[in-house]
């Protein structure tokens, strides 16, 4: 026997979804919060958003846009801050979107993309003993400095 999903009308259970819940989700979706963050705000279980977007589509297409939303607004204060000379944004684009010129990443494969071969070069013992003993005399001279 299945049973028969109850409306608020039939005297079932009122729905958490007001138009103040709806409002909360809104504000929290444009703001660019997760929807768990959002029904956190709004006081909702998760489940009871995915239900709603369910039975809501046009609901459900609003709140994916209001999600975009926050990186419109980003990319708008971005762009005046270009205009306006600002010398930190300037560089944040520029290492961003002009990689190949402005990143402060260091490459760390080889050419395609290929890894990098380690280069092994064998020292005979007194050759090494040399080496360590400028090394040594080099840090004492700094330490002394």
């Amino acid at each position: 026997m299945t049973k028969k999903k109850l409306k608020p009308e039939d005297g079932g259970r009122p729905t958490k979804m007001t138009p103040d819940t709806l409002q909360k989700l809104k504000e929290a979706f444009l703001m660019g919060m997760s929807d768990s963050l959002a029904c956190i705000h709004a006081d909702i279980c998760e489940s009871t958003l995915y239900l709603y977007c369910r039975e809501n589509p046009e609901f459900s297409k609003a709140k994916e846009l209001w999600k975009k939303k926050i990186g419109y607004k980003a990319v708008r204060i971005i762009d005046k801050a270009l205009d306006d000379g600002d010398l930190g944004t300037a560089k944040f684009v520029a290492e961003r979107r002009v990689k190949e010129d402005w990143s402060m990443r260091t490459e760390q494969t080889g050419k395609d993309g290929e890894a990098l071969k380690p280069i092994i070069v064998y020292v005979e013992k007194e050759e090494k003993e040399a080496y360590l003993k400028q090394i040594n005399e080099t840090i004492t001279e700094i330490e002394k400095n």
